[in-house]
């Protein structure tokens, strides 16, 4: 399929968590008016502002410490979706970055774009990474639990170690980022990750477009801008 002026495509930034989707997809809306960032935790959190009856559903889902199901995850994209378009109307780009992350959101989402003559085209770029990788790259990260301002204790350590640049807090270690959980995580994602791709691709679109994510920051962004532009063209 290939994108019209007055459509929107939507690129699927499949990847592993800590491989970079979230920190490419805000690098580029930074720069690309049009492009919008969609992260599934924003439409969760927007969703429950709103107090609709859907919020209060999938609050009530969250607080109970459980996960919120595939046909909650699909309604509350569509709903979400409605308004980013409405409020956005120039939106050329939506970067779904954690959405879909199983076989049935992928069916929905081909399913909503047939039904939907503004969404033109589905776009895969898997961002590609070890498990090892992002364990280096995940467990290395603290935080200060005040601000919530992150640095690394290889790439961008503070300057006195230990303890925040801003305000001297003692900074900490996240319980998403201990090994054993990003290992759990990334396990869980490979599971997951062909029959996402099955469900897109068995609905007409593209086989991903694999980016390292190991590489430079700027080289994987480069990537990832030339890969959409294609498209656009």
């Amino acid at each position: 399929m290939t994108a019209t002026a007055a459509s929107v495509v939507c690129v699927v930034l499949l990847g592993p968590p800590g491989s970079g989707k979230g920190t490419q997809a805000k690098r580029l809306v930074g720069r690309h008016q049009g492009w919008v960032h969609v992260s599934t935790g924003d439409l969760f959190r927007a969703e429950i502002s709103s107090g609709s009856g859907l919020g209060v559903s999938v609050k009530a889902t969250i607080d109970a410490g459980n996960l919120v199901s595939d046909e909650t995850t699909n309604e509350v994209f569509a709903s979400q979706l409605d308004k980013i378009l409405k409020s956005k109307p120039q939106t050329k780009v939506l970067l779904l970055d954690g959405y879909p992350r199983t076989r049935p959101q992928a069916q929905a989402l081909v399913a909503l774009t047939k039904r939907r003559p503004d969404l033109a085209d589905i776009k895969i770029v898997e961002f590609v990474a070890s498990e090892e990788l992002l364990v280096e790259r995940l467990s290395g990260r603290r935080i200060n639990p005040k601000t919530g301002r992150i640095y690394h204790l290889v790439s961008n350590p503070p300057t006195v170690p230990g303890r925040c640049d801003d305000d001297g807090t003692e900074l900490v270690q996240r319980a998403d980022d201990k090994p054993e959980t990003i290992r759990s995580r990334y396990r869980l994602y490979v599971k997951e990750r062909d029959g996402i791709v099955k469900g897109l691709v068995e609905g007409g679109f593209e086989s991903p477009v694999a980016i390292e994510a190991g590489l430079a920051p700027d080289l994987v962004e480069a990537k990832l801008e030339t890969t959409i532009a294609s498209i656009l063209d």
